[in-house]
C-alpha cells in the first residue's frame, strides 16, 4: 500500500514539474500604421533616423518589445523599435519620416501585419 502511494505521488510530481509546459509567445499583431516626424531623440536616446519605429504601450508590452528589437511590417520594410507612442495609443506602430509632407503622403494604413523578428 505504501509503494504504491509513494509511486503515485511520484508519478503526480513528474507529471507536474518535470514536463515542460507550454508556453504563450506573441510574435505577431495586426495594427494600424502611421507616421511621425520631430527632430531630436527617440525615447531609447538615439537621434531619430530612417528605419525607426515607435510602438504603443500596449504592444510593446505583448511582444516583450526591447529598444533595438526589430519588426517586420508587412508590405512596408523592416523597422527597429527605439521610440514610445502617447500612452493613450492602442494597437498602433509610428514610423519615422524626415519630412512633414512625407509623414503626411504616407498616411494611415490599417490592418498590417506586425512580426516581432528574432
Amino acid at each position: 500500500m505504501k509503494i504504491t502511494m509513494l509511486l503515485a505521488f511520484l508519478a503526480a510530481f513528474s507529471l507536474v514539474f518535470c514536463i515542460p509546459q507550454p508556453t504563450i509567445s506573441l510574435s505577431m499583431a495586426v495594427v494600424k500604421v502611421t507616421a511621425y516626424c520631430h527632430p531630436g531623440r527617440t525615447a531609447s536616446g538615439i537621434r531619430v533616423q530612417d528605419g525607426i519605429l515607435a510602438l504603443s504601450r500596449d504592444l510593446e508590452y505583448q511582444l516583450d518589445m526591447r529598444f533595438g528589437e526589430l519588426v517586420k511590417l508587412e508590405g512596408l520594410g523592416t523597422y527597429a523599435f527605439e521610440d514610445r507612442m502617447a500612452s493613450y495609443k492602442r494597437r498602433q506602430a509610428d514610423i519615422w519620416m524626415p519630412g512633414y509632407s512625407q509623414a503626411m503622403r504616407f498616411g494611415v494604413k490599417h490592418n498590417i501585419m506586425l512580426v516581432k523578428l528574432m
